[in-house]
C-alpha cells in the first residue's frame, strides 16, 4: 500500500514478548492515519472498564500515510490511550522525527499492553525488535536519557518518545517527549507509559515509504511552499 508499511507491532509487557501483525488495505482505508487506526485497534483490544494506569490499557504510537514520505508539514505521530484524567478516549500528537523514524523502521504503529516488573524501553532497529532493560535510565530526565541511548546502542541517529520522572511518578500532567523538546502532552499518556515501566520506545531505520506517484507529491510541495512564501499571511 502507498503510504503505509503495512505492518503493526504489538508489546505486552507483562508476557514480554511482541508480534507483528498485518494492516490490512481495509483497515487503512476505513480508518485513516494515526487517530483511526489507533482508535479501532484500542475499541477492539481493550477490556471495558479497564483502569488507565493498569496493565489493560493500550498505549499506542500511531502514523498517518503521509508520514515519513517527504511530504511538507507531514511529521507527526499521535499518542492514543485510555486517558487517566478524564476515563476516556486520549489522543496527544507531536512533531519531529520519531514518526517518520517509525515508518522508515518498518511500522506503522506500536501498541504496548501490559505492565513490566522493572523499567524498560522497546528498540525498533530496521524491523528488528527488542525489549531492554531500562532500569539505568530510571530517574533520568528526556536529554540524560536520550543521550545515554546513543551511547548503549551506539546509534547516534536513533529517535525515541520516552518520559522523565514525572510520567515516572505517574503525574497526570505528564508529557511523552521526543527530539528533546516536542511534546505529546494530552490526557496523562505519560502517566500511562509509567505505569507500564515504559521509560520509551526507540527507533532507527533506514527503509522508504512507497509513494504512488512521487513527481505529484513533489507538485504537491511546492504548492505548499509557495502558498506559505506568496499568500495572504505573508503579506502581513
Amino acid at each position: 500500500m502507498n503510504g503505509y508499511c503495512g505492518k503493526m507491532l504489538f508489546v505486552d509487557l507483562t508476557k514480554g514478548s511482541h508480534e507483528v501483525l498485518a494492516l490490512t488495505e481495509e483497515t487503512a482505508k476505513l480508518y485513516i492515519g494515526g487517530y483511526g487506526i489507533g482508535a479501532k485497534v484500542l475499541f477492539e483490544r481493550m477490556k471495558p472498564g479497564s483502569d488507565a494506569l493498569g496493565p489493560d490499557n493500550i498505549v499506542g504510537f500511531t502514523t498517518g500515510p503521509l508520514t515519513g514520505t517527504g511530504a511538507l508539514l507531514s511529521g507527526r505521530y499521535t499518542v492514543v490511550c485510555k486517558s487517566p484524567v478524564t476515563g476516556g478516549w486520549n489522543d496527544a500528537n507531536s512533531g519531529g522525527y520519531f514518526g517518520p523514524e517509525l515508518k522508515k523502521a518498518g511500522f506503522d504503529a506500536v501498541f504496548v499492553q501490559g505492565a513490566s516488573e522493572t523499567p524498560v524501553y522497546v528498540w525498533i532497529n530496521d524491523g528488528v525488535v527488542e525489549i531492554r532493560d531500562a532500569a539505568h535510565f530510571w530517574c533520568k530526565d528526556i536529554l540524560e536519557t536520550e543521550a545515554a541511548l546513543k551511547g548503549e546502542l551506539e546509534e547516534n541517529r536513533l529517535r525515541a518518545a520516552m518520559i522523565g520522572p514525572a510520567g515516572e511518578k505517574l503525574s497526570l500532567i505528564a508529557a511523552v517527549i521526543n527530539d528533546g523538546h516536542r511534546a505529546a502532552g494530552r490526557g496523562g499518556c505519560g502517566a500511562v507509559m509509567g505505569s507500564k515501566k515504559l521509560k520509551a520506545v526507540v527507533v532507527r531505520g533506514t527503509g522508504t515509504v512507497p509513494v504512488a506517484d512521487p513527481e505529484k507529491l513533489k507538485a504537491a510541495n511546492q504548492d505548499i511552499l509557495d502558498t506559505i512564501k506568496n499568500g495572504p499571511a505573508a503579506q502581513i
